[in-house]
């Protein structure tokens, strides 16, 4: 049986098997509340995407905008892509463009563009573009839904000149044990400085957190990356959902 066919029973037995539905384990220095998402399953037409006090417009499957960043103009002719105005609190207000997966053509502009490793070739990248006379953001995440039953890394970075943000994933759920926190990614960690700032889980219907100290700016480039994960769409992400 191939491994994306055990993945779904996998995850049901552990649901099954628990005394309430499953949650991912996220560090436990992390100081923020859940922010449970809203409008991520369902129909996509018109879909908003809602959590805390971040949300977007509607989301649109392409780029429809045509703001000159330099990721927009280099990746102009991918063709899974989606993007959204990403509202933040205080009034900040940022356009992301996202590509889920890039043609075999691309693999090498990616690795010129973000500098990565030439033995990587699954991405998901983006850009934050908060307008005229502010820096733009770009983030890449390499092998996203890291391997089944393999130790893959899935790690990646938002980054504004000297700003960085590292991304790691997440790959345990509460009460695992042993091999059970191997089988999968259920979603991805933010660092600022080494420490762990916020996280995102694509388990279900999805839940945020992040940490309010953070500046505003900050927090709302957590929540464009977050949402951008929350709505990349792949078969294991879509054998999950019914089970919530």
């Amino acid at each position: 049986m191939k491994a994306i066919q055990i993945f779904p029973l996998l995850i049901f037995m552990v649901s099954l098997f628990s005394c309430k539905p499953a949650e991912i384990a996220i560090d436990p220095t992390l100081e923020a509340k859940a922010m449970p998402v809203k409008g991520r399953q369902g129909l996509q037409i018109g879909q908003i995407i809602r959590y805390g006090e971040f949300k977007t417009d509607k989301v649109r499957r392409g780029w429809t905008k045509s703001y000159d960043v330099p990721f927009v103009v280099r990746f102009r002719g991918a063709k899974e892509k989606l993007s959204f105005t990403q509202f933040g609190p205080d009034g900040q207000q940022a356009e992301i463009a996202c590509i889920s997966k890039f043609k075999s053509t691309e693999i090498m502009t990616v690795r010129d563009y973000f500098s990565v490793p030439i033995d990587i070739d699954n991405f998901f990248a983006g850009n934050i573009s908060f307008g005229e006379n502010r820096p733009n953001w770009d983030f890449i995440l390499h092998n996203p839904n890291g391997d089944f039953l393999r130790e893959e890394a899935s790690a990646g970075y938002a980054k504004s000149g000297a700003k960085r943000i590292d991304i790691q994933a997440i790959r345990g759920l509460k009460g695992q044990t042993g091999w059970l926190k191997e089988l999968t990614i259920y979603g991805h960690e933010f660092r600022l400085d080494g420490k762990v700032v916020a996280a995102v889980s694509t388990l279900n219907k999805g839940t945020v957190w992040i940490e309010p100290h953070l500046d505003t700016e900050t927090k709302t480039v957590i929540a464009a990356v977050a949402t951008g994960l929350l709505l990349r769409r792949d078969v294991e992400e879509a054998a999950v959902a019914p089970l919530n």
